[in-house]
């Protein structure tokens, strides 16, 4: 008898392993070439659940609860046992519901249904995202506050298996960091991912954890070095590392790249106390830099001053 094929797959991040599952079964191409870097065989001790539909259920069926968002392309419920997600049209005559995706209280179980025609998406594969949303961060962020974690809009670099996270707006140059990093130091330097990281508080102290949502550098990676110093870029003539001891100003500046998804009372307390304790632990700097690639060597001695 034929095996038949999977309909579950997992994958890792920032030590928390995403068991997704599908009423239809998965091929080699399901998701893009990305996720690769992140595929592991079996869940975890932290394992949650994403469960793909193929049908859009009747809205009455659904827990009743009280909207608490409405801005295309979402609107979201707050239910007694968790939260329901509407995708909605932008135009306000449009009453058609594009998809529907009810999360547990955590975000730690997830049941994502989308209309019949999008199983024909499923089949032909190369999916940049496991919840099928324009981005997993709308999903992540939530989730990533219940471990003490955060999603940030940065570059994450590891140099001798000890990270570095570059911090700043989108032309501050943290995809050209990221190459200028890697090819000075070949063989000793992986880009984590030059557009969105994670930082995690674990029980040693902060880790930055690479993601699938690069920018214009397409190499990403699963590991989740500590996290030795924060840099917030500054493009200049000069190349150079200016300790930031102002907390106040560090805090804000980090702050100001925090991925917020929908904002709740809960989530912001937990994400502030997330930033705070980073910001207490990890040192913080401005690095002024050109495209010489003489930063680098400002950059490995800092990761030798900072080695424990």
């Amino acid at each position: 008898m034929s095996k038949l094929p999977p309909k579950h797959r997992y994958y890792q991040i920032a030590g928390i392993t995403v068991q997704v599952e599908s009423d239809l079964p998965f091929s080699a191409s399901t998701f893009h070439p990305k996720f690769a870097s992140f595929a592991v065989d079996e869940g975890g001790p932290d394992t949650v659940l994403l469960r793909h539909h193929f049908e859009i259920p009747d809205l009455a069926s659904l827990p009743a609860g009280r909207e608490i968002y409405r801005h295309p392309p979402w609107a979201i419920r707050e239910t007694a046992s968790g939260w329901t997600y509407l995708g909605i049209a932008a135009d306000a005559d449009d009453d058609t519901i594009h998809c529907v995706a009810q999360f547990s209280a955590d975000y730690a179980v997830g049941d994502i249904f989308t209309p019949p025609h999008t199983m024909e998406w499923w089949r032909q594969g190369n999916l940049s995202s496991l919840t099928l949303f324009p981005t997993d961060q709308i999903w992540l962020a939530q989730l990533l506050a219940h471990r003490s974690a955060c999603y940030v809009h940065s570059a994450g670099v590891m140099i001798d298996d000890q990270g570095l996270l570059f911090v700043g707006h989108s032309e501050a140059g943290k995809s050209t960091t990221t190459q200028l990093v890697r090819r000075a130091l070949p063989g000793r330097a992986t880009i984590l991912c030059d557009d969105r990281n994670i930082v995690r508080l674990w029980p040693d102290g902060a880790h930055v954890h690479g993601t699938w949502s690069h920018g214009d550098v397409p190499a990403v990676s699963a590991a989740g070095p500590p996290l030795r110093a924060i840099l917030f870029l500054e493009q200049a003539r000069a190349n150079e590392l200016v300790p930031l001891t102002d907390r106040m100003e560090a805090w804000q500046r980090l702050l100001a790249t925090l991925v917020k998804p929908l904002i709740t009372a809960a989530w912001w307390q937990k994400e502030m106390d997330v930033l705070e304790q980073i910001i207490a632990t990890v040192p913080c700097y401005t690095m002024r830099f050109d495209r010489s690639g003489d930063i680098v060597a400002e950059l490995q001695a800092l990761i030798a001053a900072n080695r424990p």
